[in-house]
């Protein structure tokens, strides 16, 4: 019975505002969903699994951790992002991430072994340069938070490191008529604790030095 009413809650195809869904849906630990589809509001999933799970629309989803990875029974086997949906992957383990039409994703960690995109990367004006010429910067759908990557084009492979330290190896599976994933990625760069003990430091210094 448990499970039945966690499932009605996690289908989120109520509207805003309507009786249960206004705080939003939870894939708790100990429950492992099928396929859940959501249209609107936030689902979260901590501790859970599905096999499938679907974001539409205004959709956010915000994955902080799920089981471990067994067909069937644990993690997320694919996460699929359409229209103006947003995800934050924190933690856990998925074997796919797509993204299409307008979908945005900031990945922070955890395990994901294939990203898909179905979009394209256009140029947004971002402000003039010193001479009043315009300038351009491409919009890309998915940011990554790491120390360090590598991206190996003979076999679309990204490697690298995440802020605490974890490691990710993610095949790019790149779809004919649209912009290599690696090119829909924006990566930023955490600094390592020490570098920013330095850059505090070097703050200090120079405050000091103008008093």
């Amino acid at each position: 019975m448990r499970r039945m009413i966690l499932s009605f809650l996690i289908g989120c195809s109520f509207s805003v505002g309507q009786a249960g869904y206004e705080n939003g849906g939870l894939i708790p630990a100990g429950v492992y969903e099928g396929y859940v589809e959501c249209r609107s509001g936030l689902l979260v999933v901590d501790g859970g699994g599905a096999d499938i799970i679907e974001m539409r629309y205004s959709s956010k989803l915000e994955v902080w951790s799920t089981t471990p990875f067994v067909a069937g029974y644990g993690g997320i086997w694919d996460i699929r992002m359409f229209h103006n949906s947003h995800l934050d992957y924190l933690s856990g383990e998925t074997e796919e991430l797509l993204l299409d039409k307008n979908a945005t994703a900031h990945l922070y960690g955890g395990q994901i072994d294939y990203i898909s995109s179905y979009q394209t990367v256009p140029d947004v004006f971002v402000g003039y340069n010193e001479q009043g010429e315009p300038i351009f910067d491409k919009f890309r759908h998915i940011e990554m938070f790491v120390k360090s990557y590598l991206y190996n084009p003979a076999t679309t492979t990204l490697t690298g490191t995440w802020a605490d330290d974890s490691t990710f190896a993610i095949k790019l599976l790149n779809q004919a008529g649209y912009d290599p994933v690696i090119d829909n990625i924006k990566f930023i760069l955490v600094p390592e604790p020490s570098a920013v003990c330095l850059l505090a430091l070097g703050g200090l210094f120079v405050n000091r030095r103008d008093m």
